[in-house]
């Protein structure tokens, strides 16, 4: 276990309330709702992890049976696109791929402000940049 100061604890815990109030993850929230109001959609979910599960066991077997390794890919394909084809499924992962790039770009952020020699996080161009204070030529080296 990390020790982590009362401060710190309390400033995490006051940005994890932001975020668990801010737009991306009301959205994740809702997405998740959504989707499982969808039973089609709850079905194939569950079918998909337990197809899953068995390539998992059939991958980590000792002795490889590659005719049940494709049977099993080529069904959690089709899994994965008949839920594709409900609209739930496609907000969902819609949501929390917009949750994940803020995660994403906080984690940047913190990293750069923390250690402003850390590499910017555009991480090759800093024409896309935002801003960030890593970057020599971003927006906040201009503000400076």
């Amino acid at each position: 276990m990390f020790h982590m100061s009362r401060e710190i604890y309390d400033k995490i815990e006051e940005l994890a309330c932001l975020i668990a109030n801010g737009p991306e993850f009301q959205a994740v929230k809702q997405a998740r709702q959504a989707a499982r109001a969808e039973p089609r959609l709850t079905d194939l979910q569950k079918a998909y992890a337990t197809l899953r599960h068995r390539l998992d066991e059939a991958t980590d077997a000792e002795e490889k049976d590659f005719d049940l390794l494709a049977a099993l890919t080529r069904e959690l394909e089709d899994a994965t696109e008949q839920m594709r084809l409900i609209p739930a499924y496609n907000r969902l992962e819609q949501a929390q791929t917009e949750y994940e790039q803020l995660m994403q770009g906080m984690d940047d952020v913190l990293r750069s402000l923390v250690d402003p020699d850390v590499q910017c996080s555009c991480r090759s161009s800093c024409a896309s940049c935002e801003g960030c204070s890593a970057c020599n030529g971003g927006a906040e080296a201009d503000n400076a």
